[in-house]
């Protein structure tokens, strides 16, 4: 009888070896059938395999580095586009905070339509500030005898009067935001696209700011071994050393970045007109500022403490209000909302009172050009002071002194309305944008209000 030979077939792949030991500790463990599982013999070749893997390993890493990337490029994107719808009202906020518009001791103001009234009608006062009118602007003995420079232009100007008032310059603007902006957009040299004057400025400003104050303010918590800065003060014991970090981390930031807020500044404030425009755009700005004022004039000059002290005071004023609120009134959004807005709404204006006369100041002095050699005249759309401000103290006190009595006359009368003990001082030239802030922050508040009644609906 024949014995039959078992011949092994040839496999292309070799089968995984299989264990016939029991392991101890696992005697019940039944392994699962591996004849189908196949590894490569040694004549094959594994290139294709290889390379695939690599292919994949290098789109993977590439697909995670570009996100952060495309993170980055959707915040920029979204950021540029809300500086540019917020950007029109920051315009006119600018406009007014900057303008220069003394009362009658300074500067003799026509009445509207050349006709005053009879002196009999007038005060003793009033009779005497007419009486030395004799050369007024509707005069035309004092339209001939006006001085001007080498090229035709009128050298004593007055905002008030028409007549000599600069072709690129805005009417004195006494009516807010939103008759700043209608304007502006019908003005002959500036138009609607003088309502993004500074929008590039501003976006880099803030994308730099964005990036550079959280991590100055991590670098002086790691320093000084503080609790994390992501947590919220309120639920810190101690506050002082995280607001104080806070605190110098936007002055270093803003003192960093203040270049960028002189730059924009002018070029919100110079007018649109090709003949009288000083800066092309918002690097010829700083070239011009570098080559004109020096290089110091960036950092180590009248800007300099105006802007520390803005940036310290704004920060400082927006982190202990929710702290004021918690621990002192001892007011929670969750159990009162109403109450909660309320103390939110009075706070912030309260901060709005503090803020405006250090942001007026600060824009002011920043218009001020002081330099050896200067290059072109710097025409500004709305009038300013043509003698410079020795500094802050002496800006607030030349502000409230020298526009303290409104220009504003009756409509459709001849003669000038009722003065108020507000209109004696210049407070209200402090306050320019206010009314916009505080429309902004009574939103919020009803906004808050809402939220939290509905809230307590669904509660129930």
């Amino acid at each position: 009888m024949p014995v039959e030979t078992k011949t092994n077939p040839k496999y292309t792949y070799t089968p995984f070896p299989q264990s016939t030991t029991v392991h101890p500790l696992r005697p019940y463990y039944i392994p699962t059938d591996t004849s189908h599982y196949y590894t490569l013999s040694h004549g094959t070749s594994n290139t294709n395999l290889e390379d695939k893997t690599g292919t994949d390993r290098k789109l993977g890493a590439i697909e995670e580095s570009s996100n952060p990337a495309k993170e980055l490029a959707s915040f920029a994107f979204l950021k540029f586009f809300s500086t540019a719808f917020v950007e029109p009202f920051d315009v006119a906020k600018t406009l007014l905070q900057v303008q220069y518009l003394p009362n009658e001791d300074v500067v003799q103001v026509p009445p509207e339509g050349g006709v005053v009234e009879s002196e009999d009608e007038l005060s003793d006062d009033e009779a005497e500030i007419f009486s030395r009118r004799s050369n007024s602007s509707i005069s035309p003995e004092a339209h001939r005898n006006r001085s001007s420079d080498n090229q035709g232009y009128l050298v004593n100007t007055n905002v008030y009067d028409e007549s000599t008032r600069p072709i690129y310059m805005l009417p004195p603007l006494e009516k807010g935001v939103l008759n700043t902006l209608t304007l502006l957009t019908k003005h002959k040299t500036e138009g609607y696209k003088s309502l993004w004057k500074g929008q590039f400025t501003n976006w880099v400003y803030e994308m730099s700011h964005l990036f550079l104050q959280p991590t100055i303010e991590g670098v002086l918590n790691d320093t000084f071994d503080l609790y994390d800065d992501t947590i919220p003060l309120v639920y810190l014991d101690h506050v002082g050393p995280n607001i104080a970090t806070l605190v110098a981390s936007h002055v270093i930031a803003g003192v960093l970045l203040s270049p960028l807020e002189l730059v924009k500044t002018r070029l919100i404030v110079q007018t649109s007109s090709p003949l009288h425009k000083k800066y092309a755009g918002p690097w010829d700005c700083l070239y011009k500022i570098i080559s004109e004022e020096g290089f110091s004039s960036l950092y180590w000059s009248h800007n300099l403490l105006p802007s520390i002290v803005y940036h310290a005071v704004s920060p400082l004023l927006e982190c202990v209000i929710p702290l004021i609120i918690d621990r002192v009134f001892h007011i929670s959004p969750a159990d009162s909302p109403i109450l909660y807005g309320l103390a939110r709404l009075g706070l912030h204006t309260l901060q709005l009172l503090i803020t405006l006369p250090l942001e007026t100041v600060r824009k002011r002095l920043q218009c001020q050009i002081r330099s050896r050699t200067p290059g072109k005249r710097f025409e500004t759309i709305v009038q300013t002071r043509q003698a410079p401000y020795v500094g802050m103290i002496d800006c607030l006190y030349r502000i409230i002194l020298e526009e303290g009595i409104s220009q504003q006359y009756l409509p459709n009368q001849n003669r000038r309305r009722q003065r108020s003990w507000f209109d004696n001082y210049g407070i209200g030239s402090l306050y320019g944008g206010f009314e916009m802030h505080f429309t902004s922050n009574l939103l919020m508040f009803f906004f808050t209000a809402i939220n939290g009644v509905e809230d307590d609906f669904e509660d129930i």
